[in-house]
Order: structure tokens, then sequence, then C-alpha cells
């Protein structure tokens, strides 16, 4: 016979996170995680657990004076506001870190270490194509920021119909 769960003692958010597969609900202190753990979360639910995380990705600087970064946004990869639209918040982190951090340049690949929270916020950035605004579903505040040497994710392949065609083409 399967234990039953006591659904009261279960936060919205460890629930959210249980029922979309993700181990997140049960980490140790400092587990490392992804993008796509954020990605199954429901950024919607307004009380939090706290969660003390690892996350590795790409800064773009929010409020910085020279080369000391105060507050930053967090990305799963480079150059994710230029260009291009930003990416859905739940895929971005608002980083205010415990010191100053040292920034060797724009989009610097970074460790944060700290608490985990649901937090909606707007930022609006200056960036290459002109100001942006950028939502971000979460936040880590008094983080542990590392320099780190990091490569950017692989782009996803896209299912093309035309692709296909091509393929047809080439086939005797």
């Amino acid at each position: 016979m399967m234990p039953r769960t006591d659904f009261r003692k279960v936060t919205p958010i460890a629930l959210a996170i249980g029922l979309a597969g993700s181990t997140l609900h049960a980490l140790p202190a400092n587990q490392r995680v992804g993008f796509d753990d954020l990605r199954r979360l429901d950024a919607a639910v307004a009380e939090a657990p706290r969660q003390n995380v690892e996350l590795r990705g790409f800064m773009l600087p929010a409020d910085q004076e020279g080369d000391l970064v105060y507050e930053f946004l967090l990305f799963a990869a480079p150059g994710a506001c230029s260009h291009v639209a930003p990416p859905p918040a739940n895929q971005v982190v608002r980083v205010i870190p415990e010191r100053p951090f040292h920034a060797d340049h724009m989009y610097q690949s970074v460790s944060v270490s700290g608490t985990l929270l649901s937090e909606h916020n707007k930022a609006q950035l200056y960036v290459l194509d002109g100001v942006r605004v950028v939502e971000s579903a979460f936040r880590i505040s008094a983080a542990v920021v590392d320099a780190i040497d990091m490569r950017p994710p692989a782009p996803r392949q896209q299912n093309s119909p035309w692709k296909r065609l091509e393929n047809r083409k080439t086939q005797p």
C-alpha cells in the first residue's frame, strides 16, 4: 500500500514542483539547479519555500558603477536580450550580490549561490539595441557570486517543415 501524502503540509510551490517531476522541493543546501528546473516552477505562486541553490548562467548588469555590479539579471544564455526578445520571466533570475561583484564584461558567466525566492519583478535595462523591459520570476538576495568559465548552451534544433522538404530532395 502506498503511503498517503498530507497535502496540508506541502507548500504550494513544492506541490507544483512535485507534480512537474522535478526534485527541487527536496534540495540539500546549495544544490546546483539549472534553468530547466526553473522552467518547471509555477512562477505565479506567491509564497515560495526558501531554497538554497547554486545556479550558473550569464549576467546582465542592472545596477553598476564602473566594473562593480550591485544588481544583475541571470540568464541561461549570453546575449539573451540583445537583438531578440527577452526570455520568459521564469527563465530570468534577479540577483543582488552579498558584496559588489567585479565584472570583467557584460554577459560574464557566473555561479550564484543563495536563497531562491519566487518574486515577480520588471527591470528596465539598456542593451545593444536600446532600452528593454525584462521580467524576472525569481530573486536571489545576499548571493555569493563567483566568476566561472562556462560555454553558452548549444542552440536548440528547430523542427522546420522546410528542412523535411530539403531532406526529401536529397534522398534517392
